[in-house]
């Protein structure tokens, strides 16, 4: 898959549905077929393991290969401003990323089991299977990130950009796919802001690296609960977001409770 690209992957949306493909298992029909009974257990285990635990957890399998489903890739989003973009952004093409790939943190906490321990359980708890994967892209878009957005805040909303580069394609925790399946993509955005980690180190440490300028890079993502601010001048706005954020969590739970009762 050479010369994958932003616009490729928006050009060609069968290259986005290929993201999404999951492993096919076979299951012999009739027991007669079966030459190794101990061999064909322990198949269907592996692949037990994969659909329930792996596709659906982690993102990873049982031998460490990256099952992430997704594709992220950059969208144009309107002009950087004259005033507080960097001087490489002034006056040029805004880019917004899309982070269709899960990161592994769970939001609003910004937690992950790699966050707590700096390591993970190979196929366990990575957290970039499908289910967490969910829970992030519907924090992705709640009301507080849209208002911000509205209010021309954050990584949605601030015309305010910066150049990074970061993983453009699919399968980017591999890194043996790099320039294959997945590239590096430099634009100017707004998505240095508010920032993710993710659950796997080897990204986010090639994610600095390829960041020198922005303080603790990591991949765009919407605001959390438990954040480092040290890198947007945004701070006392983020602290009001976060404050309605707490908000609104306390009055669904307490809305749920009485409808309960």
């Amino acid at each position: 898959m050479t010369g994958i690209s932003s616009e490729k992957l928006l050009k060609n949306p069968d290259l986005i549905k290929h993201s999404y493909k999951v492993q096919p298992h076979a299951l012999i029909q009739y027991t007669e077929d079966v030459k190794n009974p101990y061999k064909e257990q322990l198949r269907n285990l592996d692949a037990s393991l994969k659909y329930s635990i792996n596709y659906l957890g982690s993102g990873v399998d049982m031998k460490g290969k990256d099952i992430a489903l997704g594709s992220n890739y950059f969208i144009e989003s309107g002009k950087c401003d004259d005033e507080n973009s960097s001087d490489n952004c002034k006056g040029k093409t805004k880019y917004t990323y899309v982070r269709n790939i899960p990161t592994g943190t769970i939001p609003p906490l910004n937690l992950s089991f790699y966050n707590a321990t700096g390591c993970n359980l190979t196929g366990l708890t990575e957290g970039r299977g499908l289910v967490p994967g969910l829970f992030e892209q519907v924090y992705d878009i709640n009301p507080v990130e849209l208002g911000r957005a509205i209010g021309g805040f954050g990584n949605l909303g601030s015309n305010s950009c910066k150049e990074m580069s970061l993983p453009v394609g699919y399968k980017i925790y591999d890194s043996k796919r790099e320039d294959d399946t997945w590239r590096w993509e430099t634009k100017c955005t707004a998505g240095h802001h508010t920032m993710t980690e993710t659950t796997d180190k080897d990204l986010n440490k090639a994610v600095r690296n390829q960041n020198p300028t922005i303080s603790n890079a990591r991949l765009p993502g919407p605001l959390q609960l438990r954040e480092n601010f040290e890198q947007t001048t945004e701070s006392s706005h983020n602290k009001y977001s976060i404050t309605l954020l707490l908000f609104c969590i306390t009055a669904v739970v307490c809305l749920r409770s009485a409808k309960l009762r």
